[in-house]
This record gives C-alpha cells, structure tokens and sequence, in this order.
C-alpha cells in the first residue's frame, strides 16, 4: 500500500496519533538543531527498520547460535572499526554499557572515569561501583597523564573510563592503555557522537587501544538506535556470556538489517565526504562565535564540537529553543571541584546532515554568539528564530547527497516501498 494511502487511512483510523506524527515532522523541518545527538538516521536504515523484516521474530535458541543478519551486522562492525570482536544485540548504549560494567566489575570495585561517566547508567543496578573521577585540568582543559598514572596506582581501578562526549580535542590513547597496563585494568571507550569521525577514519581511532568499546549507531551514524560493543578477542567469551545471561537474546530483524547497511553506508565516499563537511562545518562556528567575542574554551575543534562558556546556559538553551534553534546545555567538569563552568555544547552532525555548509555554520555562529552577548530579550530571540526558519525552511531532513551512489537496475515493486514516512514533508 502505497505511503499517502496509509497516512490517509491512519489519520481517520487515530487522528490523535496522526497528530503527534505530523507535529514531530514540522518541528524537526522547521528548527535547527546543534544537540549532539540529534541527526536524522539515513533514508536507508529507516527503509529496512521499517519494512517486512519487522514481521520476523528471533526465538531464543536462534539468538544463542547467531542469525545470519546478525553475523553480517557483526562482520561489517568489525571491518569498519578494526576491531576484533563485536557485539550488536542492544538497543540502546545503556544496556551495553552495563553488561561491561558487570562483566569487568563487582560490588565496591574502583573504576575511574573521565568526567564520572557511565556513573549514571548504575541507577538501580544491584552492584555498587565506587566511581573516582579523573578530568582536564582548569589552567589549560588537558588531560594530566602524569596525574592520571599516579591516581590509579593510588586507587588500582577494574575498569578506567574514557568517554570524551563534552570536549572538542583528541587525545593519546596510547598514554591510556600504558596506564591501564601499569595497574592492569580494563581499558573502556566510549566513542559517543565521535563514532561517525572515527569510522571514516577522519579522527584518531582508539579501538586498538581499549579493551573494550562502547557507542550508539544513531546520531553520528545514521543508523537505528542501538548499543554497540567491540572488544578483544580475549574477552569476547565473557562479555558473550553475560550477555545471554543478561537476557538480550530477543532480536529483531529489522533493526539487524538497519544496522548492517548503516555500517556498509559508513564505508562508502558519500560518508567520508559527510565526515569532512562536519569537520569543516565545526571550524566555521567556533569561527562566527569568535568573531563576535564569545568565550570558546578548547579551541581549535579537532572533531564535531565547539564549547562556549556562559552564564545561565540552561536559561540561554530556553530562550534559543523559542527561536528554533536547539543547543544543549551543559557542565563543564575540571579536576579542581571547586572550578566547573556552564557551557553550550554544540555539535554539526544534524546541520550537516542537513546540507547546511561552512558559510551558514559560520552565519549560526555570529548570530548565536551576539544573542549571548545580547539582552538576550523578546526582540532578540525573534531576530535569531527569522534567521532559522530561512535557513531551514528548504532543508531536508537527510540530504541525498550524503546516500551512497548505486545504479538502479531494476524496477521495485511499489508493494515493497514501505518506507519510514518521517523522511517524507507528509
């Protein structure tokens, strides 16, 4: 059945639904959004989450001996990071990162974390981890290894915790594996929204480093959301095992196939070039914010952030969400407890996947940086909200030019063409 059809039909089955769906579309088209973890996932993966594979199930004793899209999602997970084992049975980063942490930690063990990452994801859980947090020095916002190595002979940590969400630069990893070594500890990384630089290999890979590794297919990667975990082969058999015995054995054949051509997209030059233009994209709106004063810290970006410090950041990200314009507020942690600062993290995953480039970046930069330094008034935010809508107003969710480039060979069966209807102006 062809997609106006079934809007058609469910919009006088269950108009309220048919409400929010077409509310969640105008609000998507019509704001910009710089949140990290916002970007729309690829046309591709949405076609296969969405389509007749959903009707297929994966009982238990399949799960435990591994389907063949499983395999295909695994092999290509694999391949793009160089990693030597993968597993993709999560949906969501929450579930994989507590199999990691029950896998490599038991009750009133050490783990020291960057920034106390993955602190938040043990609400509940019946172990209890003491967590030691390690973080970027106030003077110069850079990771003291020398401190670090003698905190962690102090506490003799099972896991250390690198998990650089809310800093724009790239560090030695190699430092981190010299000292989880020096105290023989579980090295764990997360990749956040860095997964899509690291996989188009357009910032520094850690896998080779960690022990193990953590990230989401969504976001940076245009895929479904999920949980992903890579690790060495030599702990491969036990995180396998307390996977199953964690009962994530329920898989979907659906989100597997999303999953598989998300990594097979993420291989292509289309992604490559995407990666660039984020890069570039990021340059240009540390430069705007510069232009016109704004206090950027850990500058120059090296990836798709861009850090402002500010007063009352929660209040700004408010009053910018009224203009359409979407940014995340956060807190900045340092080593010292008694200096943090309030920060705006902005990203340039969902404005590239957009097709917004460096001159618009450049544009948002200016305009977000002189309604800082603004009164930041009625008047102010219905200047930068005229701004948004022109320049989101013939956007796409997710531009064509970022899809792989493929011949058509053949004709497809329109009875086949069940395509996610959110990538579609309804």
């Amino acid at each position: 059945m062809p997609n106006k059809k079934i809007l058609q039909r469910l919009e006088n089955f269950d108009p309220e639904l048919c409400k929010i769906l077409r509310n969640a579309l105008h609000r998507q088209i019509s704001t910009l959004s710089l949140i990290p973890t916002d970007s729309a996932a690829s046309p591709f993966s949405a076609y296969l989450k969405g389509s007749a594979l959903g009707n297929d199930f994966i009982d238990y004793k399949s799960a435990e001996h591994h389907s063949s899209l499983e395999k295909i999602a695994v092999k290509r997970a694999c391949e793009l990071f160089k990693a030597e084992h993968a597993i993709v049975r999560f949906g969501n980063p929450v579930a994989a990162s507590r199999v990691v942490l029950q896998t490599f930690a038991k009750s009133d063990d050490n783990i020291l974390s960057f920034n106390l990452r993955k602190q938040e994801y043990c609400t509940g859980d019946q172990m209890q981890y003491f967590f030691i947090k390690f973080a970027l020095e106030p003077d110069n916002f850079r990771l003291d290894f020398d401190k670090l190595r003698s905190l962690a002979m102090l506490s003799e940590p099972k896991l250390i915790i690198y998990s650089p969400v809310n800093y724009p630069k790239n560090i030695d990893c190699a430092e981190l594996r010299k000292i989880a070594d020096k105290v023989n500890s579980v090295l764990w990384i997360d990749l956040g929204q860095n997964a899509g630089l690291i996989a188009a290999e357009k910032i520094p890979s850690p896998v080779k480093f960690a022990d193990v590794v953590t990230f989401s297919a969504n976001d940076a990667l245009h895929g479904p959301q999920t949980g992903i975990i890579l690790c060495k082969k030599k702990f491969a058999a036990a995180l396998d095992q307390k996977v199953i015995d964690t009962g994530h054995v329920s898989l979907k054949k659906n989100v597997l196939a999303a999953l598989a051509i998300t990594f097979a997209e993420a291989k292509c030059e289309a992604y490559e070039d995407y990666s660039e233009q984020v890069i570039e994209n990021a340059r240009a709106l540390e430069k705007g914010l510069k232009n016109v004063g704004a206090d950027v810290i850990c500058s120059p970006t090296e990836n798709h952030l861009v850090l402002v410090r500010v007063k009352n950041a929660k209040k700004i990200a408010e009053k910018l969400a009224q203009a359409n314009l979407l940014v995340k507020a956060e807190t900045f942690m340092t080593s010292d407890e008694k200096i943090s600062y309030e920060v705006l993290r902005l990203s340039t995953l969902d404005p590239t996947t957009r097709s917004l480039k460096a001159k618009d970046m450049l544009k948002v930069g200016e305009m977000l940086g002189k309604f800082i330094k603004s009164e930041q008034n009625t008047l102010a935010i219905m200047e930068v909200g005229k701004v948004i809508r022109k320049m989101v107003e013939n956007q796409p969710l997710f531009s064509e030019e970022w899809l792989p480039d493929a011949e058509i060979t053949q004709e497809i069966d329109s009875e086949l063409m069940m395509t996610a209807m959110v990538h579609w102006r309804l």
